[in-house]
């Protein structure tokens, strides 16, 4: 039976009893023991953020046993689970498992080359008027293609035992052999700058913790947050550096030069709108489709229209890059308020002001369709919940039959790069696609909470686009210059 009378009082009172580095050692001895299981990582990640920012504070410590440790890491568990129950009572089921997704999902990343082709792709072979790789190393000390890199060599490393070897396996560490072959593959400096970089000193943390973009203040709510981890998933600790959990490092793995720049460096989101259209456009052409550009649809409607990216016409798809992302109070406490905040000037911008102002005006009487392309994946994926919530504030904008909220999808580029894929390989069209995800979802038994989850009947095991091959073969360790 969950105990509601726990505080985050209580809590914070009783983790200042303890040694911090005691206290880290049990919360990494604990994701070590239960690596290969399911298990609720992202509890032991808070603790974790407590002890850094409270532990030891009382003076002199206590002794923290196997027993006292155990009962701790429950209350962080058993603490304000009412929160979410709230939004369950009331039948917001969608919100409910908002928090649930904010909370777990992003720990359920995978690492495959295309993620750090994308990557290189939109950062560095896609240029334009702001060089963000000549950013990204004048901030870190390395180029955008020297992390990834690095990151690759790391993802082996820790995933060594899939090599089939019973002698061969990764003990949660980063051993200085190791760290000596990387440096040799690389570079000495540039490992030094990887890991300073992406490892946290739990004796001088607070900044890192505090300026971590994800944050939430509310102490009652930080059990549902995204964890800081993902900018540090490396620790150092007694000496030696620590993989914090796969799980963060995965994630770091997919969105690091992202979360970076744009917490750092304030040029980089207008840069980086611009780069993930010309992405997206690359798709559509290896696609062969036929569409038009957001100059191409101006000369078509009326003066002062607002616009769209790109107009499939003969599957009748608008399609709106947004380069966003909700903001994280909204995540973990979804109000009708607060995403309508949050989301205002983007994902709901796409559809009242731009693809139904753009479709009202197309000669066409078939079935439009309507893509908002984001860089990461955003929970409310089928736009026809959000509208529910959301149309109350654009009663002004009329009638919006010509694209029903029912034929609207949120999809991240992931997720496009698949869409690509299995429009090359002639195993639907986009519009069939659209159109077996809205059958879906009409039907609670066949719903799908994620877009991603739409697209597993294609069976897509591996993407061969060919905007990425030159990418993709520079992370072949074989034949890099960096290995000669």
């Amino acid at each position: 039976m969950r105990d509601h009378s726990i505080t985050f009082k209580y809590i914070k009172n009783r983790v200042r009893e303890y040694s911090k580095d005691e206290m880290l050692g049990f919360c990494l001895n604990l994701l070590e023991q239960k690596k290969k299981e399911v298990f609720p990582v992202w509890f032991v990640f808070t603790l974790m953020k407590w002890t850094i920012i409270y532990g030891g504070q009382n003076y002199p410590s206590k002794k923290l046993t196997p027993e006292k440790f155990s009962r701790l890491f429950n209350k962080v568990q058993d603490f304000n689970t009412q929160h979410v129950s709230s939004f369950l009572k009331s039948k917001q089921i969608h919100k409910a498992f908002q928090i649930l997704y904010n909370q777990q999902f992003y720990l359920q990343k995978t690492v495959y080359t295309e993620i750090l082709a994308t990557q290189l792709k939109l950062f560095v072979s896609i240029t334009g008027k702001y060089d963000i790789d000549k950013s990204f190393k004048q901030k870190t000390g390395l180029s955008v293609r020297d992390f990834l890199f690095i990151e690759q060599i790391i993802f082996i490393y820790i995933n060594i035992e899939k090599l089939g070897d019973k002698q061969l396996y990764f003990d949660g560490k980063l051993e200085d052999h190791f760290l000596q072959l990387v440096a040799e593959i690389t570079d000495r400096n540039k490992v030094k700058h990887f890991l300073n970089l992406l490892t946290l000193c739990p004796s001088n943390a607070e900044k890192s913790i505090s300026g971590f973009k994800h944050k939430i203040r509310n102490e009652d709510l930080q059990t549902m947050e995204m964890s800081f981890f993902t900018m540090f998933p490396f620790m150092w600790y007694r000496g030696e550096t620590h993989l914090v959990d796969k799980s963060v490092f995965y994630h770091t793995a997919n969105y690091y030069i992202y979360d970076f720049l744009k917490a750092n460096d304030e040029k980089f989101t207008t840069e980086f709108g611009d780069r993930l259209e010309k992405y997206v456009e690359l798709g559509l052409r290896e696609m062969q489709a036929l569409y038009k550009t957001e100059s191409d649809i101006k000369k078509i409607l009326q003066p002062q229209s607002k616009l769209v990216d790109f107009y499939v016409e003969e599957e009748n798809i608008l399609i709106e890059c947004k380069a966003t992302e909700l903001q994280a109070y909204s995540f973990v406490n979804p109000t009708d308020e607060l995403l309508y905040n949050s989301l205002k000037s983007s994902i709901l911008k796409a559809y009242f002001e731009q693809i139904l102002t753009v479709a009202s005006q197309l000669n066409n009487s078939k079935e439009k369709w309507g893509i908002i392309l984001t860089y990461k994946e955003l929970f409310w994926s089928h736009f026809i919940e959000l509208h529910r919530i959301t149309k109350e504030n654009y009663n002004d904008k009329g009638e919006n039959s010509s694209v029903p909220p029912e034929n609207v999808f949120i999809v991240d580029l992931n997720s496009w790069d698949r869409i690509v894929e299995i429009v090359k390989s002639g195993k639907a069209t986009m519009s069939e696609i659209l159109k077996s995800a809205k059958n879906d979802n009409s039907n609670s038994n066949t719903s799908k909470m994620l877009f991603r989850m739409h697209l597993d009947q294609y069976n897509i095991e591996k993407l061969d686009l060919t905007f990425l091959r030159k990418e993709i073969e520079e992370f072949d360790i074989k034949n890099t210059s960096q290995n000669n």
